[in-house]
């Protein structure tokens, strides 16, 4: 499941260990209310079950973060770690406000969030999965049902963002059981109000990071901002603060041991339900895999920013990034490997099997669902090393950024509703934020040296798992030095494109196709030499 809100609980127990917990659904809390109960829960489970009530309306989300409002002035509490990319952008090497810290001691003081920052406020919520699913045959093959699926999905979109000012989203739950639609105000004037010096917000660093308890002040504030007519609007002055119509109070008083705490916001994803060999996967390979590669590049950014605190200062929230991400792996696989998942996994899926097979109807219907699942792995599981590949490769900035104005141009062509989503007119915003912050997170010899590793991890994988149109560029066909060979090739094109430039790169969104084909900055010639297997890994994808 994705872009949903999520309700955790748990009960503060001696030593740090929670008597019960889990994490449901809001609407599944009347399901609970027992549990809940037992926890030291004292209210009733059915108010958190209408996301567009008190109180769980003033929980919004960030686009990557949950935060929630706590005032009637828009203003908005997030961990500080979410407010990390807003903190270094507004940070200067004269006024250096990650390590500073920063208050706002008045509405005019207040800075503006980083581009594209948005604060999204949920106002309706439908449940779509009859209309997602309408018509799609049950032994449809996955390319079909993707492309179904996806049509539906613009289909519902475009028509909840005829409203002016919503952001809308589709969706899915449990493996795309089910489908709901989002209905979200899109607030665009974001300033930051508050964040505390690095020394308290990440009080421990990364050593204490994704351990409890932890002592630190990971909180930041945001204020959210309107035109004067209430509606979003872009940054102005004669804007003012949003009033939300719901708000957290803040207790003074704080929790004991023993209190039940609640959690609600916004997972990227959840993945309960996944099967025992995917477990396995996680802890042998995904994980291991993340580990290295952000480490190395951890390495490589702290080697080539070292003495240059302007660099230093330009990769703060990348460091941070990697930092997160690999303690959380490093923490997953052995949370999961101390907690015998896979064994419990198994075990689970013996019983729903027996299940399955105890009923003539269920036994005709899902008799085979495991072992189908269990097929589609082992395919996955062929091209494993190519797609962590495919994974990383986001990382490089100058990559990615030409890959992407070569997608967007070829996209162009066609009108906007047959886009693939992400390059629709719906997505210029934040494809152009992203251009405008990488103006201060981009130094070009620190993502060469990102990239140039980057290389030598995929030039050292089974010829089985490379890609020829990439093999191809890098001439990796043609050397026992594949480390040389890229770095020749790498010295080149970043020598040689104009894309290293603020201004080029965010010009180059704007041109078409026949420009871009016309082109011979080394960037954009790349990025067409690798649009067509770009496209197949895409569609493979999708067809799983």
């Amino acid at each position: 499941m994705n872009h949903c809100v999520l309700v955790g609980f748990l009960l503060l127990a001696a030593l740090g260990v929670p008597a019960d917990e889990g994490m449901w659904l809001p609407e599944q809390l009347r399901a609970v209310a027992e549990r809940m109960a037992a926890a030291g829960f004292e209210g009733d489970p059915a108010r958190f079950a209408e996301l567009t009530a008190d109180p769980m309306a003033a929980i919004v989300s960030l686009g990557g973060c949950s935060a929630s409002f706590v005032s009637p002035q828009g203003l908005v509490a997030t961990n500080h770690h979410c407010a990390y990319g807003s903190i270094q952008f507004n940070s200067t090497e004269e006024r250096n406000l990650l390590a500073e810290g920063f208050l706002a001691r008045s509405l005019e003081d207040e800075l503006p969030a980083s581009p594209g920052a948005r604060i999204y406020v949920i106002e309706k919520v439908e449940d779509v999965t009859g209309k997602v699913l309408h018509g799609i045959p049950e032994d449809a093959d996955g390319a079909t049902r993707h492309d179904a699926i996806e049509e539906a999905e613009k289909r519902l979109v475009r028509a909840c963002e005829e409203q002016p000012h919503r952001r809308c989203t589709v969706a899915a739950f449990h493996g795309g059981l089910e489908y709901r639609l989002y209905t979200r105000l899109e607030i665009r004037d974001v300033r930051l109000v508050y964040a505390p010096p690095s020394s308290i917000g990440n009080y421990g660093d990364d050593v204490d990071n994704w351990m409890w308890p932890r002592h630190t002040g990971d909180f930041s504030f945001y204020r959210a901002w309107v035109g004067p007519d209430g509606e979003p609007a872009d940054r102005a002055p004669e804007n003012v603060p949003y009033r939300p119509e719901h708000w957290l109070r803040v207790g003074a008083d704080g929790v004991d041991e023993g209190d039940f705490v609640m959690v609600v916001g916004f997972p990227g994803s959840t993945n309960r339900y996944r099967l025992a060999s995917e477990v396995e996967e996680a802890i042998e390979h995904v994980y291991p895999d993340r580990i290295e590669s952000r480490t190395e590049d951890l390495n490589i950014i702290e080697r080539e920013t070292a003495g240059d605190t302007a660099a230093e200062l330009a990769y703060a929230a990348s460091v941070s990034y990697l930092n997160n991400g690999l303690k959380n792996s490093q923490g997953m696989v052995a949370g999961f490997r101390r907690s015998g998942t896979v064994e419990r996994k198994r075990a689970l899926e013996s019983e729903l099997q027996a299940w399955i097979e105890a009923d003539p109807a269920r036994r005709s219907r899902w008799g085979s669902a495991i072992a189908d699942l269990e097929e589609v792995l082992e395919e996955k599981a062929a091209t494993r090393e190519r797609d962590q590949f495919q994974g990383t490769m986001r990382r490089s900035q100058m990559l990615s950024t030409a890959t992407t104005a070569y997608r967007l141009a070829t996209e162009r062509e066609r009108p906007d509703d047959d886009r693939s989503p992400g390059y629709q007119e719906r997505d210029m915003a934040r494809l152009v934020g992203r251009q405008a912050r990488m103006a201060r997170s981009f130094v070009p010899h620190v993502d060469r040296a990102l990239t140039q590793r980057m290389l030598e991890r995929y030039a050292a994988l089974p010829v089985e798992a490379r890609l020829p149109a990439l093999d191809e560029w890098f001439g990796l066909n043609d050397t026992d030095d594949a480390a040389s060979a890229i770095a020749a090739k790498l010295r080149a094109m970043y020598r040689d494109t104009a894309l290293t430039n603020p201004a080029e790169r965010m010009a180059v969104f704007q041109n078409d196709l026949a420009a871009l084909n016309a082109s011979d900055d080394p960037m954009i010639v790349f990025a067409r030499a690798m649009y067509e297997t770009t496209l197949a890994l895409e569609n493979e994808r999708e067809a799983m």
